[in-house]
């Protein structure tokens, strides 16, 4: 399985690892409705929410190794 790193596009992240749309969701992070996540980073939007990037990657990381394994959607 791929590590989701902090330089990992947004857009891209919620096409491959749905699951961690969730992650986004708890955190009152609007990033999966977001007109930018195609052109933004996960680091960058930890930032823009002032939230430490190694943290938010590495609940992104738990929940996909939590979710039932599934292809990407495409």
């Amino acid at each position: 399985m791929p590590i989701i790193q902090p330089s990992d596009n947004l857009a891209r992240l919620f096409d491959d690892f749905p699951a961690t749309v969730g992650v986004f969701v708890a955190r009152r992070m609007a990033c999966p409705g977001c007109a930018m996540a195609p052109f933004e980073t996960v680091a960058e939007a930890a930032r823009a929410y002032h939230l430490p990037a190694d943290e938010l990657v590495a609940d992104l990381r738990r929940s996909v190794a939590a979710a039932p394994r599934q292809p990407p959607i495409r």
